[in-house]
């Protein structure tokens, strides 16, 4: 409980008991948890849907479900992919990058990404046909979470000094094994075994930004992170849209 505890704290901003003397291994394994803060996330979209959807337009209701998700962790995966993006477009070594990711200001080209990623959101679960739009509401906060845990266990901290991602980077097998359970089990009973396919999609775009971020500034950082979440949400959902347009499968 203390686990789960540890990543709802880290995660969101819901009101739950602070603590601030934190082992770096507690911090570390609540990684595990991650995919059920993805969850809780999850239902609250899903019931938002269901309280919104017979009083308001569906670009309306699709609108505040993005913002909706967005306030449940303070914005923290979107200023993470916002830094990242400056970093990567603005730095030419590695050290360049990651100065420029620890600014605070958030440059042009991240501010033109962070429009592109939400609108591709919105777009995205809008055009979700009735019979996936729940599940798929439901599931693509837990698989954005579940996407951070494996680039953890495969990649070095980026900086020398201690920051936000620190505690988690080289995280153990353990932790990885724990959290893709939970995902799996989840994804297989909201949207069927074809899910497990897509969720092996995304554990291949993490590995591929796990080595791309190592050669770019040397690992991971807390931005990093945050960036690499907010891909996987995106990429989900519009994986989910695209079998469901392609194919009309049942899942």
């Amino acid at each position: 409980m203390r686990s789960f505890i540890l990543a709802l704290q880290f995660l969101t901003v819901f009101p739950v008991q602070r603590d601030t003397e934190i082992r770096t291994e507690e911090l570390a394994g609540s990684m595990s948890w991650f995919p059920l803060v993805g969850a809780l996330q999850g239902l609250i979209l899903v019931l938002s849907y269901y309280m919104l959807s017979g009083l308001l337009s569906d670009n309306v209701v699709t609108g505040l479900l993005v913002l909706i998700l967005v306030l449940t962790n303070g914005g923290l995966h979107l200023d993470g992919f916002a830094d990242t993006v400056d970093g990567l477009a603005g730095g030419s070594t590695p050290e360049d990058r990651l100065r420029i990711m620890r600014d605070s200001a958030t440059g042009a080209i991240g501010v033109v990404f962070l429009v592109m990623i939400l609108l591709l959101k919105f777009l995205a679960l809008g055009d979700l046909p009735d019979e996936v739009k729940v599940p798929t509401l439901f599931l693509f906060p837990i698989v954005g979470r579940w996407a951070m845990v494996p680039m953890a266990c495969w990649s070095d901290y980026a900086r020398s000094t201690g920051g936000l991602g620190a505690a988690f980077a080289r995280n153990k097998t353990s932790t990885l094994i724990k959290a893709t359970i939970i995902t799996s089990v989840l994804c297989a009973l909201s949207l069927g075994l074809l899910s497990l396919f897509l969720l092996l999609l995304i554990g291949g775009v993490v590995f591929f930004f796990s080595r791309f971020f190592r050669k770019k500034i040397g690992g991971v950082t807390g931005d990093v992170f945050g960036f690499q979440s907010e891909i996987a949400e995106v990429l989900f959902i519009i994986m989910v849209l695209a079998l469901t347009n392609l194919s009309e499968m049942d899942f």
